[in-house]
């Protein structure tokens, strides 16, 4: 089924203004979706392009398919990274009808790409220029009428290029520990704006259904961050959340609730609405709350620190491990810190430095060898399968390469996909 597989790819030219559908069939020599991206990315790299796109089974039925990506080249590194689109952002990004976007150029003007139904459009974002995270998101949800639409957008890091900048999904940031951000910032586009409403078919719906219902049975059902960490030094971060801890929620598609939304603006018992605009914060990244956790800091005054940085759209890893060594509890003072930031610290989980992993950047969680890490995420940006899934659940990987045939008329195995990214670099 090409929707699910390749696809046409659209080439947005922010120079110019201008959006093209095309069918570049030799883009997929390396091999479909993350390793295709990375050919284009190396053969546009005089345009230093921003690339999206999702995985073969990414917003299926298949557990943990909420896996989407954003490429690019890093100005800490000079090279190439990707970070994931992740939560609902990479399904609405397969729904959204492009298979693959490549954002090429700067814009004169500030401007975000709009992208639903199979159409793209460019539009003007002057009167969002300057606004936080959570403020985008609200103003592109209400110009368009849809509190669905997922939006990844910058905040005033990105716009100031910082070293620290990091796109945000909706409101609670991402896992861009490689300043995409700041790329974003550099091309005058302030978000990406997705929503799409239509269908996604399988080769053979009826084998690919029965297979996925089968894994998902047999997938663990977890709540909170423990369970994606081992060691000693990482036991307790739900226990030190659970004070202020509302509610549990997981990405598309997965059987594991690690999100955990915190109140610390009301009580965190209340259910409904009491007048209260902004009761607390989604935490989406463990090691960022460990950092902090770790540094000595109280529930409340990290959540709010986490809070802060996203908002202005910084790394909450990076950010976090340099706030670490200071506890703090006035909102104030914690405000004044964030925007105090400089960026001197580099991304790792907080259990020693580790080698990076190439275009994935630290290792993270620090489960199984580098290797085994690097292996998981090359095969869950094809698949569109989350990494963490695929290291925590016991769901054997040769079982989620065997959904790419009733998915997508494909044979996909796990030295294919090594080949591919081998191809895609070459």
């Amino acid at each position: 089924m090409d929707f699910m597989y390749y696809g046409d790819i659209l080439i947005v030219d922010l120079e110019a203004g201008t959006t093209e559908e095309v069918e570049i069939d030799e883009a997929w020599r390396a091999g479909p979706v993350l390793p295709a991206a990375l050919e284009l990315f190396r053969r546009h790299a005089q345009d230093n392009p921003l690339l999206l796109g999702s995985g073969i089974l990414t917003g299926t039925t298949a557990p943990a398919s909420c896996l989407g990506f954003v490429l690019g080249a890093s100005q800490i590194t000079g090279g190439p990274a990707v970070a994931p689109l992740d939560m609902f952002a990479g399904a609405e990004m397969k729904l959204s009808g492009f298979s693959m976007v490549l954002i090429k150029g700067n814009s004169p003007d500030p401007v975000y790409l709009w992208l639903h139904d199979g159409v793209a459009d460019l539009v003007d974002a002057s009167p969002i220029t300057g606004k936080d995270t959570w403020r985008t998101c609200d103003a592109i949800r209400e110009e368009m009428g849809e509190q669905l639409i997922q939006v990844v957008s910058i905040g005033p890091a990105g716009e100031a290029k910082s070293d620290l900048a990091s796109f945000s999904i909706n409101y609670w940031g991402s896992g861009d520990n490689a300043a995409l951000g700041a790329l974003m910032g550099a091309k005058n586009l302030k978000a990406v704006a997705l929503r799409g409403l239509g269908m996604i078919d399988a080769e053979d719906p009826e084998e690919f259904y029965n297979r996925t219902m089968d894994l998902l049975r047999g997938s663990p059902s977890k709540k909170g961050f423990d369970w994606v960490s081992r060691g000693p030094e990482d036991e307790g971060i739900d226990a030190w959340l659970k004070p202020l801890a509302h509610r549990h929620r997981s990405c598309f598609a997965c059987p594991c609730a690690c999100n955990t939304f915190v109140k610390y603006n009301e009580d965190p018992a209340v259910m409904g609405s009491d007048g209260v605009q902004e009761p607390g914060l989604m935490v989406t990244n463990p090691a960022a709350a460990l950092w902090l956790r770790q540094g000595g800091w109280g529930a409340e005054g990290a959540c709010r620190a986490m809070e802060a940085m996203t908002r202005a759209g910084i790394d909450a890893v990076r950010g976090a491990r340099e706030m670490s060594t200071g506890p703090l509890e006035d909102p104030t003072e914690i405000a004044a810190a964030v925007e105090a930031l400089t960026g001197s610290a580099g991304a790792a989980w907080p259990r020693g430095e580790g080698a990076g992993s190439g275009i994935f950047g630290p290792r993270t969680p620090p489960q199984g060898s580098e290797d085994r890490w690097l292996e998981v995420n090359r095969a869950a940006y094809v698949l569109g399968i989350c990494p963490l899934f695929l290291v925590t659940s016991g769901v054997e990987l040769s079982e989620l390469l065997e959904l790419c045939l009733p998915a997508a008329g494909v044979e996909v195995d796990a030295g294919g996909i090594k080949e591919m990214f081998d191809r895609a670099r070459a």
